[in-house]
């Protein structure tokens, strides 16, 4: 048996050789990967779904109908530490795995790449309009770089027949045991920042005040340095895309500066006030320049979710 196949069920069938078998491919994997190094997967090993395994196993070893004994190693160790652990949470988080909610949430024909069109089967128990909406923007976000072809959906939930499946739709365990406070009070909101053009030589280059703290804006809403600081590192870690009026297709934007004011400083005759978010971009897109030129569009805006107090 291999250290991937072990379950309750298939221990129960297994030989006190095999069991002995196991347990040194354990102690032996353990020590060369683990033991002595925080790695947290090698392999197809989770660190922790690992002693997961082999807690399995011991109990096995250790169950009534086996007569087998063992001395102790590192990884005994480690394991009767999980087991404290889930004593005291209440709950063995180790044991939990990941629960597919849709088998095979969207799926391509299997000669999707030679197709003239990409046909998605999305396997989903009665969606409504703004599922499908938000899913197949999504989908269309990522595929369209790879695929330059048209794109259809259809749902069908029940479907059967030869596929790729490109994603599963599951709940993921969590780590640990904590408490956290679920706030439902949220509303969606839109921010416009102000462009302050550069054209002295026309670099296609704007500055723009994403969000000033502690200042009411034209919502009503303000927020605090740290909030906006957080706010801007998180714009960055997840690559924040721009859109005309948020709708269409991606316009060629970059980034060149995203950074939180260190002083109070001037842009072009305007105030800057420390801790405000500044966002630098180059337009790329010769037509979105001219109507940002012409005074036509005026500012950036982002949109998203926050808490209302």
């Amino acid at each position: 048996m291999r250290i991937e196949e072990i379950s309750k069920q298939n221990l129960s069938k297994a030989s006190d050789l095999e069991l002995k078998r196991l347990r040194y491919k354990f102690a032996k994997f353990w020590d060369n990967h683990f033991k002595n190094n925080d790695n947290r997967i090698v392999g197809v090993f989770k660190r922790s779904d690992f002693i997961a395994k082999y807690r399995l196993l011991l109990k096995e070893i250790e169950s009534s109908k086996r007569s087998l004994q063992h001395s102790t190693c590192d990884i005994d160790r480690q394991a009767f530490k999980q087991t404290m652990q889930a004593k005291s949470d209440g709950v063995d988080l180790a044991m939990l795995d990941e629960v597919l909610l849709v088998q095979n949430c969207v799926l391509v024909d299997e000669s999707f790449s030679k197709a003239d069109k990409l046909r998605f089967t999305i396997r989903m128990d009665e969606p409504n309009d703004i599922v499908k909406s938000a899913m197949e923007e999504r989908i269309l976000e990522i595929i369209r770089p790879q695929f330059d072809k048209v794109c259809e959906f259809v749902y069908d939930k029940d479907f059967n027949g030869d596929c790729v499946p490109l994603f599963h739709q599951v709940l993921r365990p969590v780590n640990k045991v904590e408490k956290i406070e679920i706030k439902n009070e949220h509303k969606e909101i839109e921010k416009s920042l102000e462009l302050v053009l550069i054209e002295k030589s026309d670099e296609q280059i704007v500055y723009g005040i994403v969000y000033e703290p502690d200042t009411k804006d034209a919502q009503g809403d303000q927020a605090s340095a740290d909030e906006i600081r957080k706010a801007a590192y998180d714009f960055m870690e997840n690559a924040g895309a721009f859109k005309v009026m948020h709708k269409g297709k991606k316009v060629k934007v970059k980034i060149l500066e995203n950074y939180i004011a260190p002083v109070d400083f001037t842009i072009v005759k305007r105030n800057v006030k420390k801790g405000s978010w500044v966002l630098v971009t180059r337009v790329l897109d010769k037509e979105l320049w001219q109507e940002i030129k012409a005074g036509n569009l005026t500012g950036y805006s982002m949109a998203g979710y926050a808490n209302v107090n």
